[in-house]
């Protein structure tokens, strides 16, 4: 699933490896890791290594997709689908220095159409905490529709906060005009 190199007219969506840890710890600041359920703040360079080993794994056995994002010829972030809860789950962060220049959206429309080209899923969810109104913004845009809220933990807060849960169908991405 999604285990090749996508290109965007600005993005290059390269398979993880673990050379790419210190790429994506340096970009992985607070500004970052205060939006991510799982991930602890600080997050040590060692813990990087670990995860990308394991992305680069799961790839391999095609059990989930994590692509590193490049912008001009930097890392910028990462995207990934992993399964939860029965779909795949879409997941995604770039660096600061890259926000406000529709990267992410142009990553993760690359990304669901890929992912819903090559595979027979029907659906895929994402989420976001619920004050990240940007991210959420993105998936209206693709035409995800929120179909929970609650609470999700934050390893970097060290807390439960109010998050919110999207969906995506297959024939709702076919069919922009539905999209929100």
């Amino acid at each position: 699933m999604l285990n090749r190199t996508l290109d965007t007219s600005r993005l290059i969506l390269c398979p993880i490896a673990l050379e790419d840890a210190g790429a994506l710890h340096r970009e992985m600041t607070w500004e970052v890791v205060r939006w991510l359920s799982p991930v602890p703040w600080p997050q040590p360079l060692a813990a990087m290594r670990g995860f990308c080993a394991r992305a680069a794994e799961d790839m391999r056995r095609g059990a989930a997709a994590h692509h590193v994002v490049l912008a001009d010829g930097r890392t910028a972030g990462l995207i990934s689908l992993m399964p939860a809860d029965g779909a795949m789950e879409l997941g995604y962060w770039l660096g600061p220095s890259f926000w406000g220049r529709g990267l992410m959206s142009e990553a993760a429309e690359t990304y669901v159409d890929a992912f819903f080209a090559e595979t027979q899923a029907v659906h895929m969810t994402s989420g976001v905490f619920a004050d990240n109104r940007r991210s959420l913004r993105i998936q209206e845009r693709l035409g995800f529709v929120v179909v929970g809220e609650g609470l999700k933990f934050s390893k970097a807060h060290g807390r439960y906060l109010p998050h919110v849960t999207t969906m995506l169908g297959r024939a709702r991405r076919r069919q922009p005009a539905l999209a929100a």
